[in-house]
């Protein structure tokens, strides 16, 4: 952990669990899913509002439409 620059730390979270999605064969972006960016309201949709849940994703932290839609954005 690099607490003068946690970003550093975080980039590093990324790429480890890239790594780890590729060690095990899963689609580590959009394209090797067949996604495409214009899939991306369907499912933020599907993600936040489907099965009557709320506009929010709980957990270590809380997501809202938003935040899922940036999410998605960085896959394409």
């Amino acid at each position: 952990m690099d607490f003068d620059h946690p970003e550093v730390t975080a980039l590093e979270g990324i790429e480890a669990f890239r790594n780890f999605l590729i060690s095990i064969g899963m689609p580590k972006n959009f394209e090797e899913l067949g996604a495409k960016a214009e899939d991306i309201p369907k499912l933020v949709d599907t993600l936040c509002y489907g099965d009557g849940r709320q506009e929010t994703i709980s957990g270590f932290v809380t997501f809202d439409a938003e935040d899922c839609r940036k999410i998605y954005e960085m896959m394409v």
